[in-house]
């Protein structure tokens, strides 16, 4: 499964790095305006039968997505679990925070005490809450169940290319934006980074293309726009290199291919 989420996501970056240089190749004039974005929503790969469509993250921002976000458990989340008023069976003093932790498990599940096996992963913290509460009431009268995510290792998203630190930043119960995600990689590069060439590649669902986002943040304003854009789960922010410097930049950053898999892994792992 992991070698399988890691194969998407080097298709992904693959796809947005002939993205980047689609209208350049080795020995071609690369013009230092950043004009190619602007004449058409569309670029061909040879590789793709069909164009791909950029989507301005203008077109999509929704303002309500703050207030709507609901934070879903997924594999590797760490849940605390703590019930109140019976410290015989559930002490909640003079043991360590770690001890009180369910992690949830490779089938979606956690274990505990008097319910056994839960289905943690898909829900939300109120919905498991309730039914660990309900399973325990068979046992006990009016039990107080409180459950927390603990730590949140389910989800993240990748910040890579021209910023001054490439990262991965793990998406939690408060949503991560386009321009938090730059700030929490310390800002685009001020010498290399084209900021009207920001990506964003999102998986589109089992065999589908990625859709592919892209922000102009030359200006501070459009900022606010980034402000107001969401990453979801496994999004990768690709910030291309500036003028004359966009292919070589690409290219060397990724390749050769074993370079390449190093900068992810390093990226993916804890």
């Amino acid at each position: 499964m992991n070698h399988m989420i890691m194969k998407n996501k080097i298709s992904l970056i693959i796809t947005i790095i002939l993205i980047s240089g689609c209208s350049l190749s080795p020995g071609m004039h690369m013009d230092t305006k950043s004009t190619w974005l602007d004449d058409s929503k569309y670029v061909s790969i040879d590789s793709v039968e069909e164009p791909i469509k950029l989507i301005n993250i203008s077109e999509t921002v929704d303002k309500s997505y703050k207030n709507n976000y609901i934070y879903k458990i997924g594999v590797g989340d760490q849940i605390a679990v703590t019930v109140w008023g019976l410290p015989d069976i559930f002490p909640v003093t003079n043991i360590s925070p770690d001890q009180n932790l369910r992690r949830v498990d490779a089938n979606g599940n956690i274990f505990f005490p008097y319910v056994g096996l839960v289905k943690a992963k898909g829900k939300t913290q109120d919905e498991l809450r309730n039914n660990v509460t309900n399973q325990l009431s068979e046992y006990f009268t009016d039990p107080q169940v409180d459950v927390t995510i603990a730590r949140f290792n389910s989800q993240q998203v990748f910040v890579l290319g021209e910023v001054t630190k490439p990262t991965k930043l793990n998406i939690t119960d408060v949503p991560i934006s386009l321009s938090k995600a730059i700030g929490e990689s310390f800002g685009l590069n001020t010498n290399t980074a084209a900021a009207s060439e920001v990506f964003i590649i999102r998986q589109n669902g089992t065999g589908e293309d990625p859709l592919i986002y892209f922000a102009n943040l030359k200006n501070p304003s459009s900022f606010i726009e980034a402000g107001n854009f969401y990453l979801k789960n496994n999004d990768i922010v690709y910030v291309n290199a500036s003028g004359t410097t966009r292919w070589n930049k690409v290219i060397s950053q990724f390749f050769p291919f074993s370079t390449f898999l190093n900068s992810i892994d390093n990226l993916t792992s804890d």
